[in-house]
């Protein structure tokens, strides 16, 4: 049996408060020793995540933008492992890229500024905002609100109207299977997808080539985490300093003992000595 390994980002592998992963660093030299691969699965861009992987000693692929998009390195993406007529595009990094979405993100957006001018929303999104503008919303620093505008499958939106309209605009999207999730500062409009839909989809790509059985760990520290966790082998709830952990219906979930990259390095390694 082959192990794979998906983990989300903040406040799970990098540390809530400072975005440090030291603490991690003896599982990860593990899995990699070992040629497990560990697959981020993130809400941040591609472009967040291509500048941390260089951080971080991660060769692998990716999951982006809370499991609409997947990603992989030049070179390192196998088609004959994919469903058949999967539509693969390419990034301007020169990544191979899928969606999980069946309407591009532009037409999205557009249908969801139409409804706006309807409803006479007050909202406005990150495809809308300047860099400047959206570092002065979420206090990130100039070059990450600029990655993080960059985006290829979801929108950020800046809402400032009623919870009424919010429920009318849910309404109007879902006929065309789009959802607004509510985040702490954002709404985000986003496609039916979520992290354990990728999960999935990732562990179907990864016996296609290994043609071997497959037991998938999934660490992750919050709600938008709850499929990811809950589509795993071995789900792990990573303690979080802040927010209470998530409830997830799973017979296998445990609580990590010790907080972010810590309790992150302290699982790994309890799953890799099975």
């Amino acid at each position: 049996m082959r192990k794979l390994l998906f983990t989300d980002l903040d406040g799970t592998l990098l540390d809530h408060h400072d975005y440090d992963f030291s603490a991690a660093l003896p599982a990860i030299s593990e899995l990699n020793a070992q040629g497990i691969p560990w697959i981020m699965t993130t809400s941040k861009t591609a472009a967040e995540v291509i500048e941390l992987k260089q951080e971080i000693d991660n060769p692998y692929a990716f999951i982006v933008e809370n499991g609409a998009g997947i990603f992989w390195p030049p070179g390192q993406l196998k088609p004959e492992c994919l469903p058949s007529h999967t539509k693969v595009e390419q990034s301007e990094q020169g990544y191979d890229y899928i969606s999980m979405n069946e309407m591009e993100l532009s037409d999205a957006i557009e249908l969801f500024r139409n409804y706006r001018e309807q409803l006479n929303i007050d909202c406005i999104g990150f495809s809308e905002m300047s860099a400047q503008q959206v570092a002065e919303s979420t206090g990130l620093p100039l070059h990450k609100a600029e990655q993080a505008k960059q985006r290829y499958f979801s929108e950020p939106l800046l809402w400032q109207d009623s919870q009424t309209k919010l429920y009318q605009l849910q309404e109007m999207l879902a006929e065309f299977h789009w959802q607004l999730i509510k985040g702490g500062r954002f709404v985000h409009l986003m496609g039916p997808s979520n992290k354990g839909q990728a999960l999935q989809y990732m562990s179907n790509y990864y016996f296609q080539d290994w043609q071997d059985a497959i037991e998938t760990m999934a660490l992750g520290d919050g709600n938008n985490d709850i499929a990811l966790l809950e589509a795993s082998d071995c789900p792990v709830i990573i303690r979080s300093p802040v927010n209470a952990p998530p409830k997830v219906n799973h017979a296998k979930v445990v609580l990590s003992d010790d907080f972010g990259p810590k309790g992150w390095n302290q699982a790994v390694m309890n799953w890799l000595t099975d």
